[in-house]
């Protein structure tokens, strides 16, 4: 029996473990190792095919792609001239890991595709060994190793196919930090776990000292049934139990962040605030810029005029060493009123939702898995025109004063 679920269920990745193939599943991608291959010169090498996988759940499907990348080396015929099918533009993002990137790839289609990757991964075996075992008999790609997958140690619970099929995979890998964490669980909070929850953070703590209502359930992800607004659920174990189905390490803590265990965040990697204002959300602010945990903390500021609804957004960031402009221009409120357009009720689905993901673009950027020009610590959405302002980013400069001046973005409050 193969320690591997997604062998077990798959008949064509079994097949090959059963051939004798050095079969490896990482990061979602296929990898067989020990195909014998020659080179220019004609003589035999060693290196590994590599494609994406194609699952439905936790069982292979056909083959989306025809094309087979190969890692270590060019394959040659046995006299040392190029096997047919070639091709080097756009392998180079068929990575499983740094030391499995594709040097080259194939492209060869059979009438109606290949119908299984048993029978994708023979005929190229058999295309690039074929000239390998004439030069060396005794040079197959039958080694019988046995089986190696990451695909039961890692947070989800069946393969990430996605980064893979994307060629992300070692951009994602930037994702996996160690324990990230979100305060208040409405609106914001909620598609802020929703975009979290499909990254590889390896703990994603939740803190909300509410229940899950009718309410919430109107600017929430997904589509709650009655019974779930109707059976009294609090907000962090409804949203554990939404998202344990796709990953591990969601960790639901039923109760509001207070000066008394504000201790329980010390080691966070990473801390999102989508909660009211209050004394607590200032003890919060404050521990976390002397400890130097990163932070982002959102606000939703709507109201209903003649024209419709109005308002902004706010994201606003704390790095450690980049903090003091949250203090000095009083960028985010703590008490009812002091910053009244972040206070009010009205809330809005997509508008929680755009707030979430600036705020997960953000600290995307902050992590590398996307390009980042201004690296700003304050951006604000403005409804009405569409406007997004950034400020505190490499485009600001302090006057004489040391007042920062950003000049697209003065307005911005």
């Amino acid at each position: 029996m193969f320690a591997s679920q997604l062998v077990r269920s798959s008949t064509d990745l079994a097949r090959l473990v059963q051939d004798g193939f050095a079969v490896r599943i990482i990061n979602g991608f296929l990898v067989v190792d020990d195909v014998p291959y020659v080179d220019a010169a004609a003589q035999v090498h060693w290196g590994s095919l590599l494609c994406p996988l194609d699952l439905a759940g936790n069982s292979t499907t056909a083959p989306s792609t025809h094309v087979m990348c190969f890692v270590g080396g060019v394959p040659h015929d046995k006299n040392g001239h190029a096997i047919d099918g070639l091709v080097n533009e756009g392998v180079e993002k068929w990575s499983a890991t740094p030391e499995l990137t594709a040097s080259c790839g194939f492209s060869q289609k059979p009438d109606g595709g290949y119908p299984d990757f048993y029978g994708k991964v023979t005929y190229y075996a058999a295309m690039i060994a074929g000239p390998a075992e004439a030069v060396d008999p005794a040079a197959n790609p039958y080694s019988f190793k046995p089986l190696q997958t990451d695909e039961d140690d890692g947070v989800f619970k069946y393969v990430d196919t996605f980064s893979s099929r994307a060629g992300i995979t070692e951009l994602n890998n930037r994702l996996a930090v160690d324990k990230v964490v979100i305060i208040g669980l409405g609106g914001t909070g909620a598609h802020i776990l929703d975009a979290l929850a499909k990254t590889p953070a390896l703990a994603i703590h939740l803190y909300d000292g509410d229940f899950f209502r009718s309410h919430n359930a109107f600017r929430a992800p997904g589509a709650a049934s009655f019974e779930d607004v109707a059976s009294s659920t609090m907000k962090v174990d409804y949203y554990t139990a939404m998202y344990s189905v796709m990953r591990r390490g969601v960790i639901p803590h039923p109760v509001y962040v207070t000066a008394e265990n504000i201790h329980e965040l010390l080691n966070a990697s990473f801390v999102f605030l989508a909660m009211d204002t209050g004394p607590d959300k200032r003890t919060i602010v404050e521990t976390l810029t002397v400890n130097n945990i990163p932070f982002i903390d959102t606000g939703v500021g709507l109201s209903k005029d003649a024209n419709g609804i109005n308002g902004q957004l706010r994201i606003t960031t704390s790095t450690p060493g980049r903090s003091n402009h949250i203090a000095k221009d009083g960028l985010i409120s703590y008490f009812v009123g002091e910053d009244a357009e972040y206070d009010t009720n009205l809330q809005v689905d997509e508008l929680n939702a755009l707030a979430a993901n600036l705020a997960v673009l953000r600290y995307k950027k902050l992590l590398g898995f996307y390009a980042d020009v201004e690296d700003e610590r304050h951006s604000v959405y403005v409804v009405d025109g569409g406007d997004l302002h950034h400020r505190y980013g490499n485009s600001d400069h302090q006057d004489s004063t040391g007042s920062v001046v950003n000049s697209h973005a003065e307005d911005a409050a």
